[in-house]
């Protein structure tokens, strides 16, 4: 293997560990780029009453992992540690490295070890004499568990209230040849899926029920004015994590929308989404400071009011994406640079 941690921080626990995989196939970081490519927005509440679902993306990963790169990421998930562990050294005994979730409480090298509670999910590398090499590339740590100390946490973990299965993902290449090179029609129809999510269109895997694109803000700004009148601290809170977090993943992805706009010489747009990108993580800090404090009426103003510049930032980008369309259609698009993927 040619590297240990893979840093990133802009990608999430789950994302930054697929690119970990691919980079050992190995794919260029050049070409990472066209992987992380949607900026859509939904919103959907749940079965619980506590919970609702916020999310800018709308199709599964592996669509892109097989089309840009001939490989299939391969899931396989276990409801007791004695089969997880099984399942692993399965996955591992391929030569290639594996994904593997845990509670992050239970991750005796992590600064939140007996003291929070959150799903995670960090890269095997290998397993020898009982030992297991371990890249967390979200938290930057490199080390060794010992099989007891994992076989504990999968236990452990299984037992939290985040987990009823915990899952494996390893990355198998496919027997036909990888795709040559990234092409017009490929940036073109992201562009065109991301525009028609943004516009209202229920698109791929949004769950039912879903509000999509600009209508999400609505039911958005809704939950934000519910948390001041929520009595119970820990239900008040788990509402503000999950709209946290939701609005860092948004930005997230429209950071990397604007790197792949970059590539494909789009500077003028691309740095459209770079603002959507700091509005959406003005609105998370907002958040953020008024949780901290409990503070949510006091917050509540500045915080809908930043909801509307974002909501305005991206009616603006949705109407900018939709004249690039018009003028694919209307010209030629042979200026959008062509790249070729390495395959393995």
């Amino acid at each position: 293997m040619t590297f240990t941690l893979y840093k990133e921080f802009r990608l999430n626990c789950f994302y930054v560990n697929i690119a970990a995989l691919l980079k050992r196939l190995p794919v260029e970081d050049a070409h990472l780029v066209y992987l992380f490519n949607q900026a859509g927005l939904f919103y959907c509440d749940t079965e619980d009453e506590d919970e609702f679902q916020i999310s800018p993306y709308y199709r599964q990963l592996d669509d892109f992992v097989y089309g840009l790169f001939g490989a299939r990421l391969h899931k396989k998930g276990s409801s007791a540690g004695s089969e997880y562990m099984r399942t692993l050294k399965e996955a591992l005994a391929s030569g290639r490295s594996a994904i593997i979730e845990s509670d992050i409480f239970y991750l005796p090298y992590s600064g939140f070890y007996k003291r929070t509670h959150f799903p995670h999910a960090l890269e095997v590398t290998r397993h020898k004499e009982g030992k297991f090499e371990i890249c967390d590339h979200y938290y930057e740590y490199h080390g060794i568990l010992e099989e007891s100390e994992l076989q504990a946490i999968f236990d452990a973990s299984l037992d939290s209230v985040f987990y009823k299965r915990l899952y494996v993902w390893s990355l198998q290449k496919t027997d036909g040849a990888a795709p040559g090179e990234i092409t017009p029609a490929f940036c073109e129809s992201v562009i065109k899926d991301n525009q028609a999510n943004m516009q209202g269109a229920v698109t791929y895997d949004c769950p039912p029920g879903s509000y999509p694109g600009l209508a999400a803000f609505e039911p958005i700004c809704v939950k934000i004015k519910s948390l001041k009148t929520i009595e119970e601290d820990s239900v008040k809170f788990k509402a503000a994590s999950y709209l946290y977090d939701g609005f860092r993943e948004i930005a997230n992805s429209r950071y990397h929308h604007h790197n792949l706009l970059r590539a494909i010489g789009e500077d003028a747009l691309a740095e459209s989404y770079l603002e959507a990108d700091q509005s959406w993580m003005v609105a998370a800090n907002l958040l953020m400071r008024a949780a901290t404090g409990n503070q949510f009426q006091a917050f509540e103003e500045r915080i809908l009011s930043r909801m509307e510049r974002v909501k305005q930032k991206e009616a603006e980008n949705t109407a900018l994406l939709q004249q690039w369309l018009h003028r694919r259609e209307t010209g030629p698009a042979a200026h959008i640079r062509k790249d070729k993927s390495t395959t393995a």
